[in-house]
């Protein structure tokens, strides 16, 4: 494996380049860089397989790569190095971005490695598009999700519910459409944590409050989504749906 680090902090660089070599002695560190420009250029003339850039970077954010770039030059993938934010963090996830925190840990540096050898180089361009409007200041406009032959890209005002499917989840959107995806609910709950719209109305559900036209007790309490769709409320959760609403 071929590698790039593109990072401004020399003792960065070298720290991570050593962990590299500790967790596989057959990497090839290629070429430190200290700022995107002369990573840009030794990219194009080495020609790696992955690329640890960081996000701060001087002049140029490290986010700016890929316009360096026509789409067919881009043969290598890259796994961002970032500073500890939990709305950063959570851009990533939801963006499907490979990323490592600092100070940066053997353990989790071995799983991107790893991960980036079972899956290179899906739908980078794309993704990092989407990373970038979800890293604007309380974005998290959009998020990726895997599917069969690759990545949904879902706006999350389209998003009317999600709903558990064992260890799936169904998610249905505004346009009537559905699809069914390999990760279950709480994952989803995790991901959408930070939005001020969506809510978990129950065990099985969690509802996007935009799309609700009205609460009614039938035996408990149900959220109605549209004439169709009738979501149940746990007791303890009627109070904060109320409060999200109004607000």
């Amino acid at each position: 494996m071929r590698v790039i680090i593109i990072e401004d902090e020399r003792k960065a660089a070298d720290l991570l380049s050593k962990m590299l070599l500790e967790i596989d002695d057959s990497i090839e560190i290629i070429e430190k860089c200290a700022d995107l420009p002369s990573g840009v250029k030794s990219i194009k003339k080495n020609n790696p397989d992955i690329v640890f850039l960081d996000v701060e970077l001087p002049v140029y954010s490290g986010l700016q790569l890929l316009d360096f770039f026509d789409e067919d030059d881009i043969s290598f993938d890259i796994i961002f190095t970032t500073a500890s934010n939990q709305h950063a963090i959570r851009a990533f996830e939801m963006s499907a971005i490979d990323y490592v925190l600092k100070p940066i840990n053997e353990e989790k540096l071995r799983n991107a490695v790893q991960k980036f050898l079972k899956q290179k180089g899906l739908n980078l361009i794309k993704n990092i598009s989407v990373l970038k409007q979800n890293l604007q200041i309380n974005a998290l406009k959009k998020l990726i999700v895997p599917v069969v032959n690759g990545f949904e890209i879902l706006n999350l005002a389209d998003i009317v519910y999600l709903k558990a499917e064992g260890s799936y989840t169904k998610i249905f959107l505004a346009d009537h459409n559905s699809l069914t995806v390999s990760k279950n609910l709480k994952y989803f709950e995790m991901m959408l944590e930070t939005s001020n719209f969506f809510v978990r109305t129950h065990r099985s559900y969690i509802a996007n409050i935009h799309f609700a036209k009205r609460i009614i007790r039938k035996d408990g309490y149900l959220l109605v989504m549209d004439e169709q769709t009738q979501l149940p409320i746990v007791n303890e959760n009627v109070d904060l749906i109320i409060k999200m609403i109004n607000q």
